[in-house]
Order: structure tokens, then sequence, then C-alpha cells
């Protein structure tokens, strides 16, 4: 009996070991990736990518134009709001990291237009993801802090703080492998 169940945990700990591998492999299949959400449904995707990069971002048109991307196309929303369907998701897929790192740093400045620019992530990252965002709102809302998401290898971490003169402090941590 005794050797059926360390026999069971060395499965379960390779199991494990290849569930998380698995999930590494993954996001960084994705590392080139962004999601915009919240962009209008007309609009053609090399139009929006001009524009948004541009207008919204705030970043030289010559320096947008030269971005070579991969490929880009919306992806259908999952979960539509009632009563109003959302724009679907347009996803980026960079050729440079150092071009998908440069948005990326200037995607603070839609923040108040109903925007949201994100990284790429692993399904099961990005529904924990969006389980701490939940609870980053309920505390902006309920503890006045400010709240960010940071994504640590294959754990997501909520952390708070006071004001911008304060330190970040770890409130809740996600491993996304189970």
């Amino acid at each position: 009996m005794e050797k059926m169940e360390c026999l069971k945990k060395s499965i379960d700990d390779k199991l494990f070991a290849l569930k998380e591998n698995q999930l590494f492999l993954e996001k960084h299949e994705r590392k080139y990736n962004i999601l915009i959400y919240g962009i209008k449904q007309s609009e053609d995707i090399r139009e929006v990518e001009d524009n948004f990069f541009v207008k919204e971002l705030g970043i030289d048109k010559f320096k947008a134009e030269s971005f070579p991307i991969a490929n880009a196309y919306r992806i259908p929303s999952r979960a539509p709001v009632v009563g109003q369907k959302r724009p679907d998701a347009i996803i980026v897929r960079f050729m440079h990291y150092s071009d998908k790192k440069l948005i990326m740093e200037n995607a603070y400045k839609v923040a108040n237009k109903k925007i949201r620019v994100v990284d790429d992530l692993p399904v099961i990252m990005k529904e924990a993801r969006n389980d701490l965002a939940k609870v980053a709102y309920k505390i902006r809302n309920d503890e006045k802090l400010q709240t960010r998401i940071k994504v640590r290898g294959i754990v997501l971490v909520l952390e708070t703080r006071l004001n911008s003169k304060d330190v970040w402090n770890t409130r809740k941590t996600i491993n996304c492998v189970r």
C-alpha cells in the first residue's frame, strides 16, 4: 500500500511539472501578442492600428507605421453584455518584442476611454486575471487604494498602494497551474 501512495505522489508531481511546462510554453508563444478591447467594430483593422497607435497612444506616426506586424485580426467576444454587443477584441502579433513593449508602456493613456490594452495570456491565466480584476475593482472602490496586476512567470499578483509615493504591497497571489 505504501508503494502505491509513493507511486501516486510521484505521478502527481510529474503531472504538475508537465502542466507547468505546458503553461510556460503557451505563455511564451503569446509573448509577442497584445489584446485591444473596446475599439468599434466597424473600423478596418489596419486603420485601427494606425489611428489607435498614433492618436490614442501618442506614438510618433513614422514609428507606428514602421512596426512590422505579423498578424492582426478580431476575435469574437465570449460573453456579451446583456442588451448590447461588445465590440470584438483585436489581437495583434508584433514581429519585434520592443514594439510590443512600447505599446504596453503607453497603454495607460487609454485607461479612462473604455479601451483596454493587455498582454495576451493563456486562457487559464486570462480567467485568473479577470478574477483578480474584479477583486481589484472592489478594493479601489471600497478602500480607495491603487491597484495593479502583475504577471510573474505563471503566477498573477494583485498589488495595492495608497498613492504614488507609497510602495506596492502584495495583496493576493494566484498560481495558474492547478
